[in-house]
C-alpha cells in the first residue's frame, strides 16, 4: 500500500506544479505500474520518474526518503520539460 507520507506529499507537488509537468501517487499493481517498476530497475517500488518522451529521469528504491527527495525529482522533471 502507499504510504499516506509520501502520498501527501506528491499530492503537494502535484498541486504546486501539476500544471506543468504530470504528478501522480500510483500504488503497486495499479496501471502499468509493474511494468514500470521493472523498467526503472527497482526491486519493489519508490519513485519512477520519466520526461514528456518516457525517458527515465530518475528511479529512487524504497520510499524511506521525505520531501527533499520527491522536491528533488520533480525539480529534475521541471528542467527537463
Amino acid at each position: 500500500m502507499l504510504c499516506s507520507k509520501i502520498t501527501v506529499i506528491v499530492n503537494d507537488q502535484e498541486k504546486q506544479h501539476g500544471k506543468k509537468i504530470a504528478i501522480s501517487a500510483v500504488k503497486v499493481g495499479e496501471g502499468k505500474s509493474k511494468e514500470d517498476i521493472k523498467k526503472a530497475k527497482l526491486a519493489t517500488h519508490g519513485i519512477v520518474a520519466r520526461d514528456k518522451d518516457g525517458k527515465l529521469v530518475a528511479a529512487v528504491e524504497g520510499h524511506n526518503y521525505g520531501k527533499a527527495k520527491v522536491v528533488e525529482v520533480v525539480n529534475k522533471l521541471l528542467k527537463k520539460k
